[in-house]
Parts: C-alpha cells; structure tokens; sequence
C-alpha cells in the first residue's frame, strides 16, 4: 500500500492551520460562555475516547495486530489518554505532562506523519484526526483558562519521559519490539534523520526533548513566580472566572 500524501501540501497545511484554529474557538466560545467549561470538556473526552477505542479496534480486527505489537506505548498513545485524563479530572500534574507529551510530540506527529496508506483511508484518517484531537484538547485546556502548567514543570516532564522510555528500552528488549523508536527509525521522514544513525538520534533526541520543554515553558516563566490559578489551586480555591481549579495530581 502507498500514500499519495504530499507533505507540505494544501492539505497538510490545512490539517495544520485548522488545529489551532479549532482549539482557539472552541477556547473563546469558553470564556464567552464560562458555562460551557465542563460540558466542552466532557465531549472532548468522549471524543477522544471513541477515535482512540477505534483504532485499538482497527489495528486488532482488520490489521490483526497481536501482542506484543499495537499496545498503546508511544509517546502519542500514552499522551492520548493523558488527555482525557486532564479533560475530565482537570489535575495539574495530568494537564502538565499532557501539555509537554501531547503538544509537543502531537505536533511533531501532524508535522512530520508516519503516514504510509492513501490519503483516503482509515488510518490516514485516524492518524490525523488522532493527532490533531489530542494538541486541540490540551490547547483547548490552556488557551480557555482552565490549565496552565507550572513553571519549572518541565523539568517533571523530562523526568517523567526519561523514566517511561527506560521502561519501554527494557520491554523493546524482552520483546523485540520498536516502540518509541529507540531501536531504529521510522519508516517516514521525521527529526530523526537529522541526528544520525542508530544509537545517536537517541541520544540526541535527549537534548532535543529538553529545549522543546523548555520552549514550551517559557511563556509560564521557566523558573518563575506561580500563577494566580496556580496559586488558588494550591490553596483549594477557583481561579477567577469560577472553573475549578486543578489539583495537584
């Protein structure tokens, strides 16, 4: 099977310009609305839940996909779930690392796909649509006011990654899988192929992780004072506007 996808194309920029786009009105129907916070939440979750279910489906009913193949263990899969997660329970630590994983690695992903069936398929679909819910749900949390991530809580996310791809190095061992790419690249262009060969681009992708979390953090002050909802939710309170505050896991 080839894909006829054009990177760069009319629509790939489309699918790129319409991620923001979709997070930025949804997020500003939100603060027009306050109202509308939980009930927006909710059926981001749910739609996550159905588009993530159905490929789980997918990959097992029509690909035949077994273990140890097609666990959710990619950076993008865990994230997925992180998400909805945050959707639902609204948790600092959750909406923190599914800002940093999901952002950073979603965006990545719709930048760069892995993208190896015909435009009009399932799994060009899926891929895309996956991609683009999971960055649109964490902006939407950010962008409404509901989360925003601490500063220096980069540093618990780079922790957090490290800790979770050693876990995945030692089931990539004892099964001979490839998740999160740390045993060779993926098929498609992607960052990889700019750090070199086998183990280098793993090795390099540790500093790249670093400054994209950094970059990341930097409109939240790397090391700076809390936020005003940071500090209510510290103190058990709401932020302004009445949305309740994230907790601390």
């Amino acid at each position: 099977m080839q894909t006829d996808f054009r990177l760069f194309g009319p629509l790939h920029i489309a699918i790129l310009a319409a991620t923001p786009a979709l997070a930025a009105l949804l997020s500003w129907a939100t603060m027009r609305r306050p109202g509308l916070a939980r009930p927006t939440r909710i059926a981001l979750a749910i739609f996550l839940t159905l588009v993530g279910l159905s490929w789980y489906a997918y990959r097992f009913t029509v690909q035949h996909v077994r273990f140890p193949q097609g666990l959710p263990f990619e950076l993008c899969d865990v994230s997925f779930w992180i998400a909805v997660a945050a959707l639902v329970r609204l948790r600092q630590r959750t909406f923190e690392l599914a800002y940093y994983w999901g952002v950073g690695g979603g965006i990545m992903a719709l930048l760069t796909p892995a993208i190896v069936a015909p435009v009009r398929s399932f799994q060009t679909i899926e891929f895309f649509v996956g991609h683009a819910s999971l960055v649109i749900a964490v902006l939407y949390l950010l962008w409404s006011g509901q989360a925003r991530p601490r500063p220096r809580s980069w540093w618990f996310a780079f922790w957090a990654v490290n800790v979770y791809g050693a876990a995945i190095a030692a089931f990539n061992w004892a099964f001979q899988t490839n998740y999160l790419y740390l045993c060779y690249k993926p098929p498609t262009a992607s960052l990889f192929d700019v750090m070199g060969p086998w183990p280098w681009y793993v090795v390099w992708a540790e500093p790249a992780a670093l400054l994209v979390f950094l970059i990341m953090s930097a409109p939240f002050g790397i090391v700076g004072a809390r936020s005003p909802a940071l500090a209510a939710a510290q103190r058990g309170l709401n932020p302004p506007g009445g949305t309740p505050a994230p907790g601390p896991f």
